[in-house]
């Protein structure tokens, strides 16, 4: 039974911080170091020139709820016609309750919901849960969200984190349609949990509760090896798209656009050397978003979705790796119709 994208939607925060912002707040950024701005050095190693933030009080069910209401318009259904909703968040406005809950209550609707603990593949996995959910409770429409407050878990003296890490949500509408040649038409996926401290957010948690030694020693913000993720999620995402399109019986060449988690610009752009693809059939917006983690791939559908990228019967991969350290990827086949 293929499962039809129908509608997208994202969400940025209105607070945009462009790279010369940051350096002014003072992030920890020595130019005395490299002989370079902080704009120079984030455009060479990331690409990225603007991050959004969340505003006080705003958390991941606020952009969730708009970004899944854009969805929802797109599509042209009222929330009450969704069945169920899968979300992927790292950062919940609470620990309990779960984000999707809110976002629910925000819609008001009464569909099923789910949460899922994930970061960079979170959409990925978001969507493959919603898939065979869909079949198991007989859901007709399903809202699938990724959505993520970044910066929330970045140290004040992270420049790193600052530049790379942005707030966000993304959102699609998919629909249960059997036969359809539109849809998702294959997934991939694994995970290396022995890798699991590359991406590491040690306090606050149930083995290191918040307390005055977890804020003085700074753990309740990420703390990452940059050089061993990077080369990992490059690694992986070529591989789970290698892996996808074979599921999908597709070569490389058959691929319209890869839409892939935004990591880095230097990470994409050694995806695209891996598979041995032009970059220009990467989708990059990583210039003006940063990385949204579960946000990132949904964010970017939508952008060129709306942007009239898009084709009637094209071909898209999109492949995810990073904090778990988990990797994924989504074949799907686009429907330019708007109409059922």
């Amino acid at each position: 039974m293929s499962k039809v994208i129908i509608g997208t939607g994202s969400d940025l925060p209105e607070w945009a911080l462009t790279n010369d912002d940051l350096e002014a707040l003072g992030v920890g950024y020595d130019r005395s170091r490299s002989g370079k701005t902080l704009e120079q050095w984030s455009l060479e190693r990331v690409g990225v020139q603007v991050r959004h933030r969340v505003r006080p009080g705003e958390g991941p069910s606020d952009m969730g709820t708009r970004a899944a209401q854009r969805a929802l318009d797109d599509a042209g259904l009222q929330a009450s016609d969704v069945g169920l909703m899968v979300m992927a968040t790292f950062s919940s406005d609470y620990r309990t309750p779960p984000s999707a809950a809110l976002v629910q209550a925000n819609l008001g609707c009464r569909c099923k919901f789910i949460q899922i603990d994930a970061a960079c593949s979170g959409f990925v996995d978001a969507t493959i849960t919603a898939a065979g959910l869909m079949d198991a409770l007989d859901v007709e429409n399903a809202l699938v969200i990724g959505s993520d407050a970044n910066s929330l878990y970045c140290a004040p003296d992270d420049f790193m984190a600052h530049c790379i890490f942005g707030d966000g949500a993304g959102a699609v509408v998919l629909r249960n349609m059997p036969g359809s040649p539109y849809g998702l038409k294959a997934y991939s996926g694994g995970g290396d949990g022995s890798r699991g401290k590359y991406v590491w957010l040690p306090g606050g948690g149930s083995k290191e509760p918040m307390s005055e030694k977890v804020l003085a020693e700074k753990r309740q913000y990420i703390q990452w090896a940059h050089k061993e993720v990077g080369v990992f999620a490059a690694e992986k995402m070529a591989e789970s798209a290698l892996a996808v399109a074979e599921r999908a019986g597709w070569g490389l060449d058959d691929v319209t656009w890869f839409i892939p988690h935004q990591a880095g610009r230097n990470v994409i752009l050694a995806v695209s050397r891996l598979l041995e693809q032009p970059e220009d059939r990467f989708f990059i917006n990583i210039d003006h978003t940063g990385n949204t983690s579960a946000a990132s791939i949904p964010i970017a559908l939508d952008e060129i979705n709306r942007a009239g990228k898009l084709k009637d019967g094209d071909r898209l991969i999109m492949p995810a790796a990073g904090v778990g350290m988990a990797w994924g990827a989504l074949a799907v086949v686009w429907s330019a119709k708007r109409s059922w």
